[in-house]
């Protein structure tokens, strides 16, 4: 790999210096400032160079980006992809090796010798072979996920299974993937995934994965519970959910999302119905105003007073109705014994 490394060193040193003397003459400004970018790129990889010679693979890597950003080029790409290779960073090893290759093919094959073209082969075959890859069913499937604090790169997104890429991404909140099922492709080691969604508890999950290990992994959120406090204008009123007694208002209580009966209830008031829709995650607050409850009718004085006098009148009619025809006494005639019989 050091010699590997020198040889690209001559190369990044002397290229750049090259393509600033073939600008045109006219462009003596652009070419002061041109130099000074070539020069400083120049410094910095050379002072990267000597990291990696020590094997201090950060400030190598470090250094070896500031390069990049000056002046970008293949052969500094390649260093890059040997720094994250050392510091076991594989799968932006591979990133990068694959950058440097299509760099060198876009500048007409030119930036990197046929040997650290072959090199670069060489080294992603055997990233491939290091390399874990998951199977991931992620359930809800709009949930967004994290590993070691950073979003997922989608590397292929055509298949019926898409291929995500782990440690590649700044650091950053979580992304959705495009699907509920997908490939996932990380290095080996201790890893922590940060699962998330709305109306859902967040999931931490921790997995130790071996090189080139395969295998599945279902990750699965679980609902939070809604909330629902029922408050009641009467105190140590009985409250119900779906006809399960629950206690006496003011109560708290906490349910899957959903649609529930609530019913409030206390002696001497009419109950008090609702329907309410829990949301997960949510709280709902409900009051229940009771009405004092009206007697029942065979308890009111009127009905008894007029229920008195119709059974009176009906005693009355019924004896007129019913009453026998009274008995005339014997006509007296008097002393001439004269009687008139009136109809």
């Amino acid at each position: 790999m050091r010699a590997a490394l020198t040889i690209l060193i001559a190369l990044v040193v002397s290229l750049p210096a090259s393509r600033a003397a073939a600008q045109p003459e006219g462009d003596r400004v652009d070419d002061a400032v041109e130099d000074d970018g070539v020069a400083a790129a120049r410094r910095a990889f050379v002072q990267g160079a000597e990291h990696a010679k020590e094997t201090r693979w950060g400030d190598a890597l470090e250094r070896f980006e500031a390069s990049a950003r000056l002046r970008p080029h293949a052969g500094t790409t390649y260093n890059i992809g040997i720094c994250h290779r050392a510091l076991g960073r594989y799968a932006l090893a591979q990133a990068t090796f694959r950058r440097a290759l299509a760099e060198h093919q876009a500048s007409g094959e030119t930036e990197l010798a046929p040997s650290l073209v072959a090199n670069t082969h060489g080294y992603l075959d055997e990233i491939d072979r290091v390399l874990a890859s998951f199977d991931v069913t992620l359930a809800p499937a709009a949930a967004t996920i994290t590993v070691d604090g950073r979003p997922l790169e989608v590397v292929d997104d055509d298949a019926a299974v898409p291929t995500l890429v782990a440690g590649t991404e700044p650091p950053g909140p979580g992304r959705k993937p495009p699907r509920g099922r997908f490939r996932l492709v990380l290095d080996p080691g201790p890893h922590v995934f940060v699962l998330s969604h709305a109306g859902y508890g967040e999931v931490v999950v921790r997995e130790s994965i071996r090189p080139g290990a395969k295998r599945t992994l279902d990750l699965t959120l679980a609902r939070l519970p809604a909330r629902l406090a029922v408050r009641s204008s009467e105190a140590l009123a009985a409250v119900s959910i779906d006809g399960v007694d629950v206690g006496t208002a003011p109560i708290a209580v906490e349910r899957p999302a959903g649609r529930y009966r609530i019913r409030v209830d206390k002696d001497g008031f009419e109950p008090y119905d609702a329907e309410v829709v829990l949301r997960s995650a949510e709280e709902s607050s409900l009051v229940a105003r009771l009405r004092p409850e009206e007697p029942a009718i065979y308890e009111q004085w009127w009905l008894w007073t007029s229920i008195g006098a119709a059974v009176a009148t009906a005693a009355v009619i019924t004896y007129f109705v019913v009453r026998p025809e009274p008995q005339r006494p014997p006509l007296d005639g008097g002393g001439l014994d004269w009687t008139i019989e009136v109809p």
